[in-house]
């Protein structure tokens, strides 16, 4: 499972690069498979129909940029980071104002293990539009694993003032608070993330920790534990943002 995808769970995988529809998307079957809304076509269909609007000469830059953005996205559902990472190279390139195409190369190298470019990206993507709350909210997580946690903190912040109450980014807030040292903060988060999504391994994780060391042992083993039930890697992943 991606890093990106999975940190955002099956948490929100649709709404971290929604998907941009061109002017004639509503009047074509190509496009229809191309934008993919709500994935209802398989990601082969939908890689095969942007392939065909990409060479059919018939569309203009930004059309163009639309169709190699989304055939990225398909590429990226299937973890071929390196084709979702050209084809998202070709969107930008013919529409360099592209903000979600941005966004979604940076999570796509995020997954590859290069944190310094998909911070690049998301810096890239939030100067092209500044009230992007998914784009703050991936950077939240980057900067956290490259230990950056008050500029993470600020990140969050600002992302749950355009989206409150978001679970997603409560969870990565409650990880800056965590890390920060800020044990009754992450606490809250986390439970405000839980109370949204109870079955969400990083929050119980998270939380987890955060009542251990709290010195309740006791409950903080109990949500380490239903945290391991649900996904048996969360302890490793956390100890990428230093928490063990």
């Amino acid at each position: 499972m991606r890093a990106r995808w999975h940190k955002l769970g099956a948490a929100c995988a649709g709404a971290l690069l929604a998907l941009a529809m061109a002017a004639s998307a509503q009047q074509s079957p190509d496009w229809k498979r191309c934008v993919n809304e709500d994935n209802e076509f398989s990601t082969d269909v939908q890689i095969s129909r942007c392939t065909a609007i990409i060479q059919s000469g018939r569309e203009n830059r930004k059309n163009r940029a639309i169709a190699f953005n989304n055939r990225g996205l398909a590429y990226y559902k299937t973890d071929d980071n390196d084709h979702a990472i050209a084809d998202f190279n070709k969107a930008v390139g013919l529409d360099p104002q592209y903000d979600r195409a941005y966004s979604a190369r940076a999570s796509a190298w995020s997954d590859k293990g290069d944190h310094d470019r998909a911070i690049s990206d998301y810096n890239l993507a939030i100067r092209l539009n500044t009230k992007n709350p998914i784009a703050l909210n991936n950077r939240c997580d980057e900067l956290l694993i490259v230990r950056q946690p008050h500029a993470a903190l600020a990140d969050c912040n600002e992302s749950l003032r355009l989206r409150p109450g978001h679970a997603n980014t409560l969870m990565h807030r409650g990880n800056a608070y965590l890390v920060l040292g800020q044990l009754d903060r992450a606490i809250a988060d986390y439970d405000a993330a839980l109370g949204s999504k109870p079955k969400d391994a990083w929050s119980l994780y998270g939380r987890g920790l955060t009542k251990i060391r709290q010195r309740d042992a006791a409950a903080g083993a109990l949500d380490t534990a239903a945290a391991k039930a649900i996904d048996a890697d969360i302890a490793g992943t956390f100890e990428r943002y230093g928490l063990k």
